[in-house]
This record gives C-alpha cells, structure tokens and sequence, in this order.
C-alpha cells in the first residue's frame, strides 16, 4: 500500500460506528477527527435490516467529513475470518513466499481459490527460526463486508482483522518490542471476543465466542426484559438498586468467560513452555462493568489494565477528555489507521487483489500523465529521425533478399522434419491422459460429506454430540436422534462397451472416451459407421455407460420409528441432494434403499457365558458370500486396516464410527458410546487352562501348575455407555448409487459450476414428499 500521511480508520460494531482519522507530521501522530455513530437499534434485534441500518450510519460519517482525501482502512470482525500459524524452516528470504503459500493451501480449510489471505513473518534477529501467521476470509463474506461501503461511496484502500488492529494500536502505544514482557490483549465485542498474545516478538490470535450480548441476554432472562431494556440495566449497573440482582444474573457468564480464557492462555503455554504471561489490557465496553478487573486478576493471577488513552498519539486538548472516555472502543480504528501511515506492525491486507491494483492505479494516474508529457517531446524529436533513416533501410533491403532466400530454405526443410515427427506417433493422445490425472480426487471426500449431512438431517441433540457422558444418559436411550455407522462398502461398477459389429473392444482410445464417449464419436454414429472412433477403422462402439459405485452403510440406532426417520431424513436428504454443484457425481437411490431389522441377541450385553458372532457374521449369514461389495478401502486397492476416519485413531478405528452430528469440525472417526474396544466382546471363545507337565519340572510354591491364559482385551476399562441395554435398537443397511459426471463437468464441480443434469433435476422435482422434512 502506498504511503499517505492522512488515514481513516473505521470499526463497524454491532451498537456503532467507531471512525478515527490520524495526521502524521514528522515522527508525530496525532487524532485530526474522530466519531462515534450509535444505531438506532443494536444490530442483533431480531428482523432488523442491518444492511440498512449500517448504511445510513455510513452515510451520516460521509455528510460530516469528507474521507475522499484521505487513505481508508477498515477492521474485519475476527469472528468472519481466521488466522494459522506455522513454523518455517530457516530457508532462502526469496522461496519465503512460495513456502509460505504450499503452507497456506495445507492450513486454510477451503480451497485457496476462494479465500482472499494474506500473511506475515514473525522473526527474530539472533534466531534462525521463523514463524510465519496466515489471515483468510472467504471472497463471498469479503463481498458482502464490502458492499456497504461501496453502496454509500467509500473505497477502502485496505482490509485489516479486528485482533490484528488491535495488537498494532498496543504494539504502538506500548512500544512492544521482541524484548519486552508477555502481554495479554483482550477486546471483546457484542458478539465475539478476541484473545491476542504477544510474547517474545510473536504473536498468537484466538477470538471467543462469548460477547458483550451474552451479559445482556441474562439480564433479560432474568428480569424478563427486552433486549434493549436489559442493555440500559446492564449499563446502568452502577447506579441501579437491583446492582445485586443484576450480577447474580451475570454470574455464570463471568464464569463461562473466565474459563474460556484460562483455556486459551493454557493452550498457548502448553506451546511455549517458557512464556512468561503477566500482564493484561482489555479493550471493549464490557470492561466498563464495576468489579470486571479485579475478578480477572483473582481468577487469572496478573495485573488487570483498562487504557484511559493512547501515551504515543495526541489530540487537541479541548476534546482529550472526551477521546479518553472512548479510547476502550477505539483500539480496531486506531490500528486500522496506523496500517494506512504504515506504522503498523503487522501490514497484513485482505483486501481482494483486484481492488488493490485498481487502487495502485488510481494513484499512478497523476503520474502517467506527467510522464507522457516528459515522452511526448523526445518522440518527436525520434520520429524525424525515423524519416531520415527510411531512406537509408529502402536501399538496405535490397542487398537482404540473397539471405531472406537462405533462411526461407532452411525454414523449409525444418517443416518437412516436423512433418515426418507428427505423422510417426501423435502425443496428443498421451498429453491428455497425463492431464486427466487429478479428476475425480474429490470423490470419497463429497461422499464422506453427503453421510455426514444425512445423517445431521435427524437432527441429533446437542448433547449427544458431547463427550459428557452424564448429559448423554439423562436423555433416554430411545429418544437420542443419532444413527452410528459401522462400515461403508462401495463397489466400483464400469461396463467396457463393446463394437455393434465385430465383437472386438475398442482401442486406442482415452479412458473418458471409453467411458462416457466423445463428441466426435456421436456426430459419426449417425453417419459413417465404417470410420469408427478416432478414425482407426475400428467398427461403431454402442453407448457408454458412465461408471458408477453403489455405496452401503450398515449402522445402528437406538431409535424406535427407525424405519420413518430414516427413510424421511437420511434418504430424502440424499434423494433431495441428488445433483449438487460441487460434485462430481449424481446420487441415484433406489425404491426401496432401506433394510432394517432388530439387533441381534448375539449383540446384547447382558447375555453371559454365550460365544457371540460379530456385525461382520451376522451380516455374512444374511447376505450371499458371492454378491458382497467390497469395502470402501478395498475397492481402492488399501488394506481396510491401515485406514483412518479420524485424527488419533487407532488402526481399526475406521471400521466402527459414529456420525448423526452435523458439525464442520466433527470426527467420523470417533467410537459411538458404548461400543469401543473395552465394550467389544471378543469373537473367540476364551480358552480353557492348561496344566503344566509335571515329569520335568520342579515342585514348589512358585509353581502351581497352571497358567491362565487371559484375552487382553477383557483388560481394558469398559466404556462408560457400555452398560446399556441395547435390546430394543436397530439395525439397518442403506443402498444408493453415485453416477460419475463427464471429466469436464467433475472439473467444473471443484469450484462449484457445473450444471444440474436435466433427469436429476426432473427426478427431484418429482419427489414431492422430500420438502416435507424439517
């Protein structure tokens, strides 16, 4: 970005509009204006417009100052981005970008052509090593951020997250350096609240998701108040007579609060073993509360500060009292500012690189026309020059012609080479194999994520998704909305088409042409079936069928209307999802996809002294050895035992998992309660004990004789959920069909553009009873 003197930091919040403009004169920095614009209803009143509303109080900014003159940077709440960071090995300055980017598609959890990121480098000078921090947002809600300030006329010339501003404003005004102690930054929001660490020149970013409106909303809750009523109460704690009442209702947000906090700064510790955390600056009007900072210094162990104003940026002394009172609010603005003077520490720009360069060109402009004009003259002198000089190059022509015919010879016989290269083999052929080798990488992917959004169509309870075992229990077992899947077995289908004439297959063709045919080939079926494909002689190929897997699940669930639920939710998610956008499949699911029957009495646990068969026997006794599918890893070609659903399993842990949950971050991997390997009865009978020979060994009281042999994993502790009859559950088996799309469609489905299949589109405004489900 380039230097300006004058800057416009503006922080849009839930309640205001915090804007601050700094002048810098010299080394000095100080606040030419500053505004602070309450809405006129809290942007998370139910039914608010709050585009709306953010606008008008963009366009009241706009009638007081004029922001043209000047460089804009604006603060992205933390809780619409994120931020990774990495170690760096000690490398080459110039490959710090081209490793840092490898970094960034591994760490950003969407694609990279979707996120705007930009990042930074965190180094010591006595230290090879480096740390480098990664900030995204996705180009949709950078748009959306965007959209009302373009609506009322202001160009940002920057973009800067929240926490990232607020560690510039403090790395200023406490002139932090990599020598300086450990400091804690807290600023919390209405809606989120942002946990910056610095310590020993780095930094380390969290943001909560406990805000000002959780102390407001138990207000309300507890004194059955509106939202805006409880926030006046709330504000007006000091004075009040219900000052009791209304903290007893905070109480267990403070808590809820505090613990988070202890959370984050234990997980930072527990990274660095040798920081040293002892002071704390919170920053947001929740620090206001009477009582706020000496409870944060009882239950954190460090000195608790709340800034009174800013030691390194002035202001005019008639409005410094009133700049001191809002100085809680304005550390996002005033670090936003100091990134437009390029005083700030971290320079980290998520605005979308086509409105940078469209802000570097607005700025060279000026300077484009200056230099024209500096051109212009000595063109004309050259051009005087030219005239002179054609003269001289007519007659030079004339003695060229002898070598123009030596090379137009050479020429000639360089074609004729190349001719005879082409003609020998076409490498077109090998080229487009080589470039069709990444398609469909993202099959078993969207399938693991279809199952998942499936099964959050039940709608589980939030308490079923916990790992306390206590809340879990209180909700019968017949009432927990969760299906828990066994296995998943896919069975690769593709039918090699053969000629109509001849019998023989066809060859030299591409595997996409074989599979789903080529355009070519169908423009000739109709009018030359001699050619053949490729033109190789070969007699007409019939239709292609496209490749396809037939998936099946088997699970169970504890669920009495199993049949309904499934049948409503599970299937009708997947019929209703039959064609998405980003896929590079189409699932077809047949009439009748579903099989249910009760668990088997070899499955319950409270049945001692019987030899159980496994899930996996039950099912063999059910379904024909000659027709199973192979399982998922299998069909791929891996060892099903080296596979792996989850982060920190064991190396069977992908064949008995739980899903129902719904969640980004949930692990498929993770064992249902009640069925891990301390649970799992073994599927062989234990052996009996055997008695030593007695002829060659001695006699003693050592010796006994006997030795038990014990199945090890009777030795591990029952799960806590294990006790539980599971009599009355379900089990069920799910058949469906994925359909392959062409390579170049797949292709399109990466970024989402790929055009709904005309009979999948038909096929699902049929199914009329899939809008039912809630």
């Amino acid at each position: 970005m380039s230097k300006s003197n004058d800057c416009w930091g503006i922080d849009v919040g839930t309640n205001a509009i915090k804007a601050l403009r700094l002048v810098k004169t010299g080394n000095d920095i100080a606040v030419a204006d500053y505004a602070v614009l309450p809405f006129k209803k809290i942007l998370t009143t139910p039914d608010l417009d709050v585009n709306e509303q953010i606008q008008l109080g963009l366009d009241e900014l706009m009638s007081r100052y004029d922001l043209a003159k000047s460089t804009v940077v604006l603060g992205v709440p933390g809780h619409m981005a994120f931020a990774r960071f990495a170690k760096l090995p000690p490398v080459d300055p110039k490959k710090i970008q081209d490793i840092v980017k490898f970094e960034a598609v591994q760490q950003i959890p969407f694609p990279i052509e979707q996120v705007e990121w930009d990042y930074q480098v965190f180094s010591q000078p006595d230290s090879p090593d480096m740390e480098v921090g990664i900030f995204a947002i996705t180009k949709d809600k950078v748009a959306d951020f965007l959209n009302n300030y373009e609506h009322v006329g202001i160009n940002a010339d920057a973009l800067i997250l929240s926490p990232l501003a607020v560690y510039n404003a403090m790395h200023y005004d406490q002139q932090l350096t990599p020598e300086s102690d450990g400091l804690v930054m807290v600023d919390i929001g209405s809606t989120s609240t942002d946990v910056i660490i610095f310590e020993a020149g780095n930094i380390w970013l969290r943001t909560l998701s406990i805000g000002g409106n959780n102390f407001t909303e138990a207000v309300a809750g507890a004194f059955k108040l509106s939202f805006a009523k409880a926030e006046r109460l709330k504000q007006e704690v000091r004075t009040s007579k219900y000052t009791r009442q209304i903290f007893t209702a905070m109480h267990p947000v403070f808590a809820d609060f505090v613990q988070e906090l202890q959370r984050s700064l234990g997980y930072y510790q527990s990274l660095n073993r040798e920081a040293k955390l002892d002071r704390f600056i919170g920053m947001g009007s929740t620090f206001r509360l009477p009582g706020m900072r000496k409870f944060l210094k009882q239950q954190l162990q460090m000195d608790v500060l709340r800034p009174e104003g800013f030691n390194r940026i002035s202001i005019d002394g008639k409005r410094a009292a009133d700049f001191a009172d809002h100085t809680i609010n304005f550390g996002t603005a005033v670090g936003a500012a100091l990134l437009g003077l390029d005083e700030a520490a971290v320079s980290a720009n998520i605005l979308p690189t086509q409105q940078v360069r469209q802000r570097l060109w607005r700025a060279k402009q000026p300077w484009f026309a200056a230099s024209a004009a500096a051109i212009a003259l000595p063109v004309i002198l050259l051009w005087a020059s030219v005239l002179k000089t054609g003269s001289d190059y007519e007659s030079a022509v004339k003695g060229t012609d002898a070598d123009i015919g030596d090379v137009l010879r050479e020429a000639k016989e360089h074609k004729e080479a190349w001719e005879q290269i082409s003609q020998s083999k076409d490498p077109r052929q090998r080229i487009e194999n080589l470039s069709r080798v990444l398609d469909y990488r993202d099959v078993w992917p969207k399938i693991m994520h279809d199952l998942n959004m499936a099964a959050a169509a039940l709608n589980p309870q939030a308490e079923t998704l916990s790992s306390q075992t206590e809340s879990i229990k209180k909700i019968p077992r017949a009432q927990r909305r969760r299906i828990y899947i066994d296995s998943i077995e896919a069975n690769y289908n593709f039918v090699m088409p053969r000629a109509t004439a001849g019998g023989d297959e066809a060859r030299g063709m591409a595997y996409h042409e074989i599979a789903f045919g080529s355009s070519d080939e169908q423009e000739e079926q109709d009018t030359n079936t001699d050619a053949g494909p490729l033109g190789m002689g070969l007699p007409m190929m019939a239709a292609p069928i496209p490749p396809s897997f037939e998936i099946t699940i088997h699970g169970t669930t504890p669920l009495p209307e199993a049949a309904d639920l499934l049948t409503r939710h599970f299937i009708g998610w997947l019929r209703e999802h039959s064609d998405q956008p980003d896929h590079p499949y189409v699932i077809e699911v047949p009439d009748e996809p579903l099989n249910l029957w009760p668990v088997s009495d070899s499955e319950q646990e409270d049945r001692p002294n019987v030899q159980p068969r496994t899930r996996r026997q039950s099912r063999a006794r059910r379904q024909p050895r000659a027709r199973r599918a192979p399982r998922m890893g299998r069909s791929l070609g891996l060892d099903h035992d080296d596979m792996m659903m989850g982060p920190g399993m064991g190396r069977r842990s992908g064949r008995r998992g739980m899903m129902g949950a719904g969640h980004p971050d949930m692990d498929m991997g993770l064992r249902r309660p009640g069925r891990g390997l301390g649970s799992r009865r073994p599927t062989m009978a234990r052996r009996p004990t055997r008695t030593r020979r007695q002829s060659s060994l001695p006699e003693g009281p050592e010796d006994i004789g006997v030795v038990i042999t014990t199945n090890p994993i009777d030795l591990l502790p029952l799960r806590p959920l294990a006790e539980e009859l599971r009599k009355n559950d379900w089990e069920f088996e799910i058949k469906w069909t994925i359909k392959l799309v062409k390579p170049e469609d797949a292709r399109k489905a990466e970024t989402g553009n790929r055009i709904k299949s005309p009979e999948a589109t038909g096929e699902q405004a049929d199914q009329g009873e899939v809008e039912s489900l809630s």
